[in-house]
Parts: structure tokens; sequence; C-alpha cells
């Protein structure tokens, strides 16, 4: 009879408290992790009604998080290009300082100096043309992991180089205005043999400009940012002044003078061809600059678009938040009452084991 009893009492009743035991340690392992995370539910499923508003706005965030990286890439690729310009344009004004000075009455030593100071330039070229910004070639476009000026030759030593300064020599018998226009047509060579640059920059400088890198930075939105090696500014026009690309045209100007060693005003032809790239020489300058200010312009566009992006992203994040992050002060006073309960429902087991038929009666 004991034993009927205590089977219908006890163990019915045990049952029931361990089931409720289950219950509570689940609602204190959610608990926890609600505190721990500030989020409601684990899963998608867990948020309830809130789910579909998480749903929908999870891959926003995710795609204008993405547009923030990209701009982000590009402001450390664009810093780097500037700097670059920059230098490119001190190296086209040192020079044009040296050509005025040897443009009028120069000796031999002057024009030699001015040649050195020139094959020197067109060392530190190479290394800016081959700039990297721990990813991508600055110059290289969109074939980013070539480098523009290939191979390991030097810049004076190319082929290129070469027959620039024999066409140089040639000034007493050929004129300045010829040599000049032969070291343009050279420059502007994309004969493999001749041109200094990887294959994919060795086009046109009108069609260089086609292969700028592009970045999304919005909704059907994308901005082209950097300059190619090769390409023209938006006054550049090939002639037989210019390849038409700026960057062609102050290392066709190195060369050119690193190649008049050993001459001086006697040299016929020499201060006319020295005055024609003089003169040249200015329009590149300005079209360096002009590059160098696009770049800024874009630096500035990008800099305008993070800031709208970082105010969709709050508001979004915000939305985010109302939608599945958990009330900290409920949790802590959920937390709280279901340890209190358990603490309670642990005590009523443990003293369950001690009854005897006599405390059923």
């Amino acid at each position: 009879m004991s034993n009927a009893i205590n089977q219908y009492g006890g163990s019915a009743l045990s049952l029931i408290l361990e089931a409720g035991v289950k219950e509570l340690t689940a609602q204190q392992e959610t608990a926890t992790w609600q505190s721990s995370t500030g989020i409601v539910a684990a899963t998608y499923a867990d948020l309830g009604s809130s789910r579909a508003t998480v749903l929908d706005l999870t891959p926003k965030i995710t795609q204008v998080q993405s547009w923030q990286s990209n701009i982000s890439n590009a402001q450390t690729t664009l810093s780097v290009t500037a700097t670059s310009l920059n230098q490119l344009v001190s190296q086209a004004q040192t020079l044009s300082t040296n050509l005025l000075g040897v443009s009028g009455t120069a000796t031999t030593s002057q024009v030699a100096a001015a040649s050195a100071a020139a094959q020197a330039a067109l060392a530190s070229m190479k290394t800016l043309l081959n700039t990297s910004d721990g990813t991508n070639y600055v110059f290289a476009g969109t074939d980013s992991t070539t480098s523009p000026v290939k191979g390991q030759t030097a810049l004076s030593d190319t082929s290129l180089a070469q027959q620039i300064a024999a066409s140089v020599k040639s000034v007493s018998s050929t004129g300045a205005s010829s040599v000049l226009t032969q070291i343009t047509g050279l420059a502007a060579s994309n004969d493999p043999s001749v041109s200094v640059f990887s294959s994919a920059l060795s086009v046109s400088a009108s069609q260089a400009v086609s292969g700028q890198r592009s970045i999304m930075t919005g909704t059907n939105s994308s901005t082209s940012i950097g300059i190619v090696a090769t390409q023209a500014s938006t006054t550049s026009a090939a002639s037989s002044t210019s390849t038409g690309s700026p960057i062609r045209d102050l290392m066709r100007d190195l060369m050119a003078v690193s190649a008049m060693n050993g001459m001086s005003s006697e040299t016929p032809g020499f201060s006319d061809l020295a005055k024609q790239i003089y003169t040249s020489l200015g329009t590149t300058i300005s079209q360096l600059t002009e590059q160098e200010g696009a770049v800024g312009g874009t630096q500035n566009s990008l800099t305008a678009q993070t800031t709208l992006l970082n105010g969709v992203n709050t508001m979004l994040e915000t939305q985010l938040g109302n939608a599945r992050n958990a009330d900290m002060a409920t949790v802590a006073t959920n937390a709280s009452n279901i340890k209190t309960s358990l603490n309670a429902s642990y005590i009523l087991i443990s003293n369950m084991k001690g009854m005897t038929l006599a405390d059923y009666l």
C-alpha cells in the first residue's frame, strides 16, 4: 500500500518538478546567452515577430559595409598615387629649371650636370611608376598585379633610352624639330621591343584611360580611381611634340636630357632642342598637375560618400538593434527570477526525497 501511494504521489510530482527544472534551466541558458551577447535569440527562428525585419536589414548592412570597405581601400590607393604624382611633378619642374639653365649659353660641364640629374631622375621615375599600395600597383589600372614598367633593366639602359639617345646625338645633322618628332614617336611606340611599359599599358593614351580601376560605392554607383601610367590628361592630345600621355612625355624628356652629356651651346641644334623640350615640358607639368588634382577631387568625392554611408549604416544598425537586441535590464531581472525559481525547485526536490507516507497524509 505504501509503495502504491509513493509511486502515485512521489514519482508523479518528481516528474513534474524535473520537467519544470529542465524548462527553467533552458530559460537560464537563454538569459545567460542574452546577457553575454546582448541579442534576443541565437537563431532567426527564435526572433519571433522581429524575424522579417532582421532578415531584411542584415544584407543591407553587409552591402553598405562592403561599399565602405571599397572606399577605404580606394582612399589608400589614391593617397599613394597622389604622393607619387606630386614627386613626378617635382621631377618635371627640376628638369624644366635645368633646361632653362642650359638653353642659352651653356658649357659642357653645365650640360653634363643637367644630364646627370636627368639620369638620376629616371632611376627614381621607375620606382615611382611601379609604386604599390601594398596590394596593387597604383599606376597599373585594372592590370593591378603587373608592374607598369616591365623588367629589371634601368630606364636609362632600355632600348627606348638608347634609341632616343641616338636621335638626340644626331641633332647637329637632323635639326632640333626633327629630333623632337623622332623621340616623341619612339616614346609613344607600343612595340614590345621599344615600349618600357607592360603589355596592358602599351596602348594609346586615349585607350589607356579605359584601363582605370573602378569600385562600387553605392547602388548602381561606381567610381573610377587612380591614374594609368600611359593615359592622357583631359587636355592631352597626341602630336609631333607630345605622345598624348604626360608621363610618357616626361620620360621622353628625361631620356633626351640624359643623352645630352658632352654637348654645349656650341653644338649645332643643341640650344634649339633644349628650348623646344623646355616649352613642351611646361605643358607636361600642367597636365601632371591636372592629374594630381583629379586624384584629389576623387578623394574628396569619396570622403563625402563615406559620410553618407556612415549615416546610412548607423540608421540601419539602429533599426537592427531595435529588432534583435535584448533589453539588458529585463534580462537581468529574468535571470534573477529564474535563479530563484531553480533554487526553490532544487530545495523542494531535495525535501521530497526524505518524505514518508505520513508526510503525504
